[in-house]
């Protein structure tokens, strides 16, 4: 289907529910319109640990206009209402499969973010990530990670069955930004993601990895155990890249191997996914 097409169909959707916000076309990409904002799509190669190659890429927004040059993160501040969040974080996800559906070789894995609202709403009611006409179009359930936050407090009931709801529907799942409020294990385990990114407080930074060390090589440890494949994110220097690779992490995420862009870099076939070990 052109994607003039898809753009059609998937507004209508979205106007039948009363939506905020719309796509539109911009030099054959796609952007998303909420207000005076204006926001496009980067997608960050993760690359695999052993080869240095990239297997995959998360979607991020790129704010191309916007008010007083606020990050992306201001838009759903300034959103009123939990309804409206969601049906913006669903356009969100909309526009990144748009621009990767266009992309000449769309390999690898598209992983997307997952605002804490719509998981707390995919919680009780069906979950549907993208619009059934976009799965059509070429993607694959299982290309599709989906990554959830968690401050690591409270039930972890919520997000567990919004975790479980995805993987009814054939997706992946990823727990982001793991460290950064805790780093319980046990809610690791009880979540059971099949990845685990961990937050930039836990590699540190140049001159001071010693602790970065010792906790990245126990952590990387007990994921290795559950199954669990760990990614390193924020790798900003070569120092932080060798620590990273020494306590053996599974992928890597950072600047200095790969910026956001709004093209995919080429990908190689993904590496399987770790079974859990033997107790």
């Amino acid at each position: 289907m052109p994607l003039t097409e898809l753009v059609r169909h998937l507004n209508h959707r979205h106007a039948l529910r009363g939506g905020e916000g719309r796509l539109d076309l911009v030099e054959g990409r796609a952007v998303l319109r909420v207000g005076d904002w204006l926001l496009g799509s980067e997608f960050q190669p993760v690359v695999d640990a052993r080869s240095g190659h990239a297997i995959g890429h998360e979607a991020r927004l790129a704010v191309q206009a916007g008010p007083a040059g606020l990050p992306s993160q201001a838009l759903f501040l300034a959103l009123e209402h939990v309804e409206a969040v969601i049906q913006v974080d669903r356009l969100c996800r909309h526009l990144h499969a748009l621009n990767f559906l266009v992309e000449p070789a769309r390999r690898g894995f598209l992983s997307l973010n997952v605002h804490p609202c719509t998981a707390a709403h995919w919680g009780v009611h069906p979950v549907t990530v993208l619009d059934p006409v976009l799965m059509r179009c070429g993607l694959l359930a299982d290309q599709l990670v989906l990554e959830f936050p968690d401050d690591g407090f409270g039930s972890a009931l919520p997000l567990a069955a919004a975790i479980d709801a995805c993987r009814r529907e054939g997706h992946r799942v990823a727990l982001d930004n793991f460290g950064r409020h805790s780093a319980d294990l046990r809610r690791v385990e009880a979540l059971m993601p099949d990845i685990v990114k961990l937050d930039s407080s836990i590699i540190g930074h140049s001159g001071h990895l010693s602790l970065a060390r010792r906790v990245l090589m126990g952590l990387a440890a007990e994921f290795r155990r559950m199954g669990v494949v760990a990614v390193c994110q924020w790798i900003e220097n070569p120092l932080q890249l060798q620590v990273a690779r020494d306590v053996g992490v599974d992928w890597l995420q950072g600047r200095l191997l790969g910026r956001p862009t709004g093209r995919c870099v080429p990908v190689m076939p993904e590496i399987p996914l770790r079974e859990p070990a033997a107790a």
